[in-house]
């Protein structure tokens, strides 16, 4: 039994070893030269090859191991990063000798490589938080003859929910009361005594109300785990864990302003899974009460105008 523990954690440290071994890619200058290497235990490899580059029209082909780079013996990325810098800096070729099969190569990426143009990389798409901000921008539709009364006490419980001066202290009462608000807007828009536009934005405040429940309840679960008894007070600074397939996760990336919250981002694990990352809820909760009072002013500002 206890030799096949040592076998298991003997395969274990393998494997570790080889990750370890196994850098991330040398993608140095890959703008221009369309090469890419990969750090090997053999050492530099060639891992990718960009179509009509300086790379490609050099011979260069994915799997040569990479033997000198301007008479460097470059065994690790930094050694290829200084010497192509160095290259392109004093507008020289760069001579490889790659081993391919039995047989060592001499390669050429000339000088014109420098003069090649970088891609144009677009910018990411820009993403912004649930807002009512572009619906009242237009008039404020107005509410059926035969309505009752009940969007203004409604718009009320929302206020009533997280008062800027006396914020709920325990999570059951918030969650009673946040559903009890889901219930009513669901109400009055299933029997239309509000415009589709109201209910819209009433559910996009809720959103942010949602999130902060997500948050809250991160932090409570975590503090169970620990045992740790409700009367100490808790500092917005406290961190807890999340992973990139959780609700914290999908929370924090609907809302961008919460990125601000995150201490470290989930990331893949040396030998499988995922390490999780760390971010601070009882802030994320703060940021998200805040916002939900922007976008209720914003809604109920409009709603006046009807």
């Amino acid at each position: 039994m206890a030799d096949a523990r040592w076998s298991v954690i003997a395969v274990v440290c393998a494997v570790a070893a080889r990750a370890a071994a196994i850098g991330p890619p040398c993608e140095e200058e890959r703008g221009r030269t369309g090469l890419a290497l990969t750090a090997t235990e053999q050492g530099l490899t060639v891992g990718g090859v960009d179509e009509e580059s300086a790379a490609a029209a050099a011979g260069l082909r994915v799997g040569d191991t990479v033997v000198q780079v301007n008479g460097t013996v470059a065994r690790a990325c930094a050694d290829y990063g200084r010497t192509v810098h160095e290259a392109e800096r004093e507008r020289k070729a760069v001579l490889m000798l790659v081993r391919r099969g039995d047989s060592e190569l001499p390669l050429v990426l000339g000088v014109r490589t420098w003069d090649r143009p970088l891609p144009v990389v677009p910018p990411p798409p820009k993403t912004e938080a649930p807002t009512v901000r572009a619906m009242v921008e237009k008039p404020a539709p107005p509410l059926p003859a035969e309505a009752h009364v009940t969007l203004d006490e409604l718009l009320q419980g929302f206020a009533a929910l997280v008062p800027p001066d006396r914020p709920p202290a325990r999570l059951a009462t918030y969650q009673h009361d946040l559903l009890k608000l889901h219930r009513q807007t669901e109400a009055l828009a299933a029997r239309a005594v509000v415009p589709a536009e109201v209910a819209a934005g009433l559910r996009t405040v809720l959103r942010y109300y949602d999130a902060a429940e997500v948050a809250w309840s991160a932090l409570e679960a975590e503090h169970e785990r620990e045992q740790r008894p409700r009367h100490l007070p808790t500092s917005e600074g406290e961190s807890v864990a999340y992973f990139g397939d959780s609700e914290a996760a999908a929370t924090i990336e609907e809302f961008p302003f919460l990125g601000t919250t995150v201490t470290r981002e989930p990331h893949p694990a040396l030998l499988a899974g995922e390490s999780s990352g760390l971010w601070r809820p009882l802030q994320a909760r703060s940021l998200l009460w805040e916002h939900a009072r922007v976008e209720l002013g914003r809604l109920s500002t409009w709603l006046a105008t009807r």
